[in-house]
């Protein structure tokens, strides 16, 4: 599966997403293809494609689906005129060799998959009409994988534009989770490209589609579906209430992932738990700094502390450090609340702890960021102490933040931001060191 990959021009070594992606897909195939289909013929040509599959003939296997494809037809020239069941067997039959096609690592080949996953739609039709639209959410996705697997935004737009095809035909309530499905991968499509392009909007359009998936929509109907929509909306809330310093959309993230996590155990998919748990507290995080709401910071720093337990340093180091961060951003805004100085102490400490892996040779701008918020949070400990020699250690570690993203690669954005927050800080020194 490999193979095809690992021939490109300049090709480098595949990630571990990508594998699991191609092994997920590859499972999938096989058990379709050990699932009985059709007459004694049929069933023996597709087994023979198992066999070559398993053993990667792909082309062989390919071959042998194709003639179980005329096995069915049976000299028709009209596919019309067959049988549903008939159509049915015949556009399955079709879909494997789509999923065949997407086995190889080329886009030319997720093409092909594309094609053929449309065509399946078509032969299936009426026949069964879900088993078609899902065939044509297939087609979608793995237009949208061109662009995950091989870059560019020509796979997303096919993708995005299948999918509004897609919608025309479906109603929100009479075909609910076929409705959701589609508007979960739109919003997937849209953030993706989002992020290719820098697009802004695309995000927000990405959020209506995520809360028109999830309005009809009951646990009970598709949990992992419900799941997977509940978790986009509240990522795409988050970050969209911080950027645009929106409080309605970190409460409404808030109330999505608590929706969420109360009926979802931890050891049901521990990973995207976590994920959630962190986005959960992010929200609550920038909610109680706005709102100086000492309760929502406590709770974001026990969440944040949850999901920092469970990170593997050795394996993640920056998620780790990205996790200290946070918590000493949270544990800095509480410091402000409270009398006694430990609280401070302690954020001190864990944007240490984060420095220890946002070194300013491998993260440039994320040390620089890092040493500015502690060297805040250090200034804030001066000012309570009134200790002149650490206000002026504070300052100059600003200082040099500031000059570090100044210097590094696309540090425009963050050497500006660190050069308000360098005023502000110069003239609390300044008054501290003069008093």
């Amino acid at each position: 599966m490999m193979a095809d990959w690992l021939r490109r021009a300049g090709a480098t070594l595949p990630g571990e997403r990508l594998l699991d992606r191609k092994a997920s897909d590859f499972l999938a195939l096989s058990n379709r293809l050990a699932t009985p289909l059709g007459d004694a013929e049929i069933k023996r040509l597709r087994g023979e494609a198992s066999t070559a599959t398993v053993e990667g003939r792909f082309a062989e296997a390919d071959k042998s689906l194709a003639q179980a494809e005329l096995h069915a037809i049976g000299g028709s020239t009209d596919l019309s005129a067959l049988p549903l069941e008939r159509r049915l067997l015949i556009g399955e039959n079709r879909a494997d060799r789509a999923a065949l096609s997407f086995l190889r690592t080329t886009s030319e080949g997720y093409r092909e998959a594309a094609a053929r996953y449309g065509e399946a739609s078509a032969l299936i039709g009426l026949a069964a009409i879900d088993r078609s639209r899902e065939a044509a959410l297939d087609q979608a996705k793995v237009l949208a994988r061109i662009s995950e697997d091989f870059g560019g935004r020509e796979g997303y737009d096919g993708s995005i534009a299948a999918l509004r095809r897609l919608l025309e035909g479906l109603d929100s309530l009479a075909d609910t989770i076929a409705f959701a499905g589609v508007q979960e991968a739109m919003a997937s499509a849209l953030e993706k490209l989002a992020a290719l392009t820098g697009d802004a909007k695309l995000l927000d359009e990405a959020l209506v589609h995520c809360r028109a998936g999830i309005e009809d929509l009951r646990h009970d109907e598709a949990p992992a579906l419900w799941r997977a929509l509940k978790l986009r909306l509240g990522r795409l809330a988050v970050n969209l209430g911080v950027s645009q310093k929106d409080d309605n959309l970190l409460e409404e993230a808030v109330a999505t992932y608590a929706t969420a996590l109360a009926v979802w155990k931890r050891s049901d998919d521990e990973a995207r738990w976590l994920e959630a748990e962190h986005m959960i507290s992010r929200a609550r995080a920038t909610l109680g700094r706005r709102r100086s709401d000492l309760s929502l910071l406590e709770r974001a720093f026990n969440g944040l502390n949850r999901v920092s337990q469970a990170t593997d340093r050795s394996r993640d180091p920056l998620r780790w450090a990205e996790l200290q961060d946070q918590m000493g951003g949270v544990l800095a805004a509480m410091g402000e609340r409270y009398s006694e100085p430990v609280v401070i102490e302690e954020a001190i400490a864990a944007f240490g702890a984060a420095l220890e892996e946002y070194r300013r040779e491998r993260a440039p701008l994320l040390w620089a960021q890092t040493s500015a918020s502690q060297a805040e949070a250090m200034l804030q400990l001066a000012r309570r102490n009134k200790d002149k020699t650490l206000a002026q250690q504070a300052l100059a570690q600003l200082m040099a933040a500031t000059e570090s993203a100044k210097q590094a690669p696309n540090g425009g954005a963050v050497a500006t931001d660190l050069q308000k927050r360098l005023g502000a800080a110069g003239t609390t020194a300044a008054k501290l060191i003069a008093g």
